[in-house]
C-alpha cells in the first residue's frame, strides 16, 4: 500500500485527479475551497505537507514559507468548515492520511481527523467555489484526494 511522504503537493480531489474536471484545493481569501487547475495562483494551491513519525500529518499553506498557516477548522463536527487556521496556531493542527484500498493511479487518500469518526471532503452546499468541510468517514473515492508532487528548485 502506498506511503505519502513529506513534501510539496497539489492537492487534487477525486476522481479526475489528471483529467480535465480535477478541482483542486485552493487556499484563498475566501477560504478553503476547489478550483479548477490554474484558475488561482500557482501558490494558493500548493501545499507542505510533513508527515510526522507517528503517522499524523500538517498540511501548511504557503508551501515553503515560515510562518505558514495550516487547514484546520474550529470544532470537529459534521459540516464544519475547513479553514486556515491563524499563523499563531502553533503547533498545527494534524490530519491523518489514510491510502484508500482501491488501486488507481495516482493513488487516492483519505484526510481523516485524528480520534473522530470525520474526513475532508467536498462540501455539498450548491455555493461556488464549492467550500471544504468535515464529513462523516467512509471509504468512497469521491471524497478522497490525490496529492501530486509539485517540483521544487
Amino acid at each position: 500500500m502506498e506511503t505519502l511522504s513529506s513534501g510539496v503537493y497539489r492537492i487534487v480531489s477525486w476522481p479526475g485527479a489528471l483529467g480535465p474536471e480535477a478541482r483542486v484545493l485552493t487556499a484563498g481569501e475566501d477560504g478553503v475551497t476547489v478550483t479548477a487547475p490554474g484558475a488561482a495562483p500557482e501558490r494558493e494551491q500548493e501545499f507542505s505537507v510533513e508527515v510526522k513519525p507517528d503517522g499524523l500529518c500538517a498540511i501548511q499553506i504557503p508551501a515553503r514559507l515560515f510562518p505558514s498557516r495550516s487547514l484546520s477548522y474550529r470544532e470537529a463536527e459534521s459540516g464544519a468548515r475547513v479553514i486556515l487556521g491563524p499563523v499563531s496556531d502553533f503547533p498545527t493542527r494534524e490530519w491523518r492520511i489514510t491510502p484508500a484500498p482501491q488501486r488507481p493511479l495516482p493513488a487516492p487518500f483519505r484526510i481523516d481527523v485524528p480520534d473522530h469518526d470525520l474526513m475532508m471532503t467536498i462540501s455539498p452546499k450548491k455555493i461556488f467555489p464549492p467550500e471544504i468541510a468535515l464529513a462523516p468517514s467512509d471509504w468512497d473515492l469521491q471524497n478522497c484526494w490525490a496529492f501530486l508532487p509539485v517540483e521544487t528548485d
